[in-house]
Formats: C-alpha cells, structure tokens, sequence
C-alpha cells in the first residue's frame, strides 16, 4: 500500500506539509534528513522565500539511491553534511555549495545507564546482544561464528534476519522483531557483550559500500548506555573515540571475533569487563559525544546563535 501511494499521495503530502509548516513558522534555517522525498519545487520554493536549507545525508550509497531525491537536488542545499569523508569530495563535485563532515552521536534522554528489573534481566538478558538490521557482513559474520556451536547465548534485535534460510544457526538467536528506542538501555544493561557491526560491505558491487562507514550512531549508544561492554569492528575512527582495550574492545575478523568473546567471557574476567563500559560512558560525557556539538556546528555554520 505504501509503495503504491507514495508517489502519488505520500509524496506530494509531505512536501505540501513542510511548505505549510515554513510559512507558519519562518523559520532561519530549514533542516532535512536525506531529503528522500524532496522535491525540487520545494526547495526551490524555500530558498525563493529567504530561508536557509540544509541537508544531513546519512546513508552509505547516495548517486542515484533507489527511493531517494538527494542527488537531483544537491545543488539546491546551502549545506550538505555528511559523516563520512570520502562523501565530501564526492559532494562537491556533484555540486554542493558547501560540505561539512561530522560525526553521528547519543541522545542523552535515551541512551544512559538504567537500573533492570528481575523481569527486565529475565527477558533480555544474554551473553551478547546485537541490534542491527540482518546485511551482508554482518549476517556472514554471524553465521560463521555461530556454525562452531560453542553454546553463546546471543540475541539478534532488528529487521529482515527472518530471510535467512530455517536452518541457519542465526535463526534461533533472532528475538523475532526490532528493538524500541526505549528499549535499547536496558538490553544493554541486560548483556554482557555489545555487538557492533558497521555498514562497511568490502564483498559488494556498490563502490560505496566498499569504502562504507567508519563509525555510526549505534557506536555512541552503545556507549552512552554505560552497560555493555562494547565489541565492535576495528575503524581507524573507532579507534579514535575509544581506547581499545580500555574503552571499547575491537575485531578485525570472525576468527579473532571469537577469541575476544571467549577472553572477555570468562568469569575471571568479569570485573575487567564491567570496569570497560564505565570507562567508555565517561568517555562519551567528557567528549561529549552527543549530538549537542553537532548541531550547535550547523548553527554557526548560518551565524546562528545557539545554547552553550
């Protein structure tokens, strides 16, 4: 249904609702996220009036994305940001006016310690978590490390791991839905490990899913929440958040992915372990590493005053 009335209703709708809302409001600038469903008639409409417009594109692939506005109107944002370098030159030549590279980031309203309830530990606790959309990497990571039948208890949160075939060892380790946002906390108190796959496909056919990203937003919730111990690929750009080994723990394949759960697993280790994501939420207050820097960046981009 969504797919038969998106050009048709949804579409049109939506433009028509944020030309209604600019001109209720007037705002200085206007911000939009990937711009999918943008038409050039609306941003043409937006600068005619004045106003400022930029665009935080998100994703990995963006010429020409199935689904998406963003490269026929490119040239029509005032800033284009980005949280992976290699998109701004790229950006530029396909004619932005101006580019800016940030990083993703937490929500501290949401992404913070919590204390579980025996039901909460009863439920959600594990081993090991992942929240993640089942995607190339990842999915062959975790059916090879899962086909050793080492008894992990790992639980799977996120869409489309129902594709995998019924015999998949993945299949039993999938909790059937995607996680909530409110939910993210406390499954993360709940486990020992986070897992942490990046959208960085070296096997596709897309050039840029190959270069992929260095970080994402899941790198700072894991954090933020201060309850797993987060063990995810090894980046240069992970690396420069947090300390490996101190802050975050880093795996540059399966097999060495299995020797650190096995390591950071034994009970001996237990302590060492909890001490991990403590040190990693300090990290991410007194970095700051939500998305309060980030915006306050855009704002004076357009000279506009914002809250210290």
């Amino acid at each position: 249904m969504r797919r038969l009335l998106l050009k048709t209703v949804i579409e049109p709708e939506w433009n028509r609702q944020v030309l209604a809302v600019i001109s209720q409001m007037q705002p200085h600038p206007v911000y939009i996220t990937n711009a999918d469903y943008c038409h050039l008639q609306t941003l043409q409409s937006i600068r005619d009036a004045g106003i400022s417009v930029m665009c935080f594109y998100h994703d990995v692939s963006w010429k020409d994305r199935p689904g998406s506005r963003f490269s026929d109107c490119i040239n029509l944002f005032d800033l284009v940001s980005t949280t992976r370098q290699w998109h701004a030159p790229e950006f530029k030549a396909a004619g932005a006016k101006a580019v800016s590279v940030v990083r993703f980031g937490f929500e501290p309203a949401v992404h913070r310690p919590v204390e579980p309830t025996t039901q909460d530990i009863s439920y959600y606790g594990s081993d090991a978590a992942l929240i993640a959309t089942c995607e190339g990497q990842r999915r062959e990571d975790c059916e090879r490390l899962l086909s050793g039948g080492d008894g992990l208890r790992l639980d799977i949160w996120g869409h489309r791991w129902n594709t995998l075939l019924p015999s998949s060892p993945v299949r039993p380790h999938w909790r059937g839905r995607d996680a909530q946002e409110q939910e993210v906390p406390v499954i993360y108190v709940c486990t020992k490990v986070a897992l942490h796959w990046i959208a960085w496909e070296k096997k596709d056919r897309d050039p840029a899913m190959r270069a992929g990203d260095q970080h994402n937003s899941r790198t700072f919730q894991i954090a933020a929440c201060g309850g797993a111990m987060m063990l995810a690929q090894r980046t240069e750009e992970h690396r420069s958040f947090f300390k490996e080994d101190e802050e975050a723990v880093f795996f540059s394949d399966v097999e060495e992915l299995r020797d650190r759960l096995s390591w950071w697993l034994d009970p001996a280790r237990e302590d060492r372990r909890r001490s991990i994501p403590c040190a990693a939420r300090r990290r991410c207050l007194s970095e700051d590493y939500s998305y309060g820097p980030v915006v306050r960046r855009f704002l004076s981009h357009f000279d506009l005053p914002a809250c210290p």
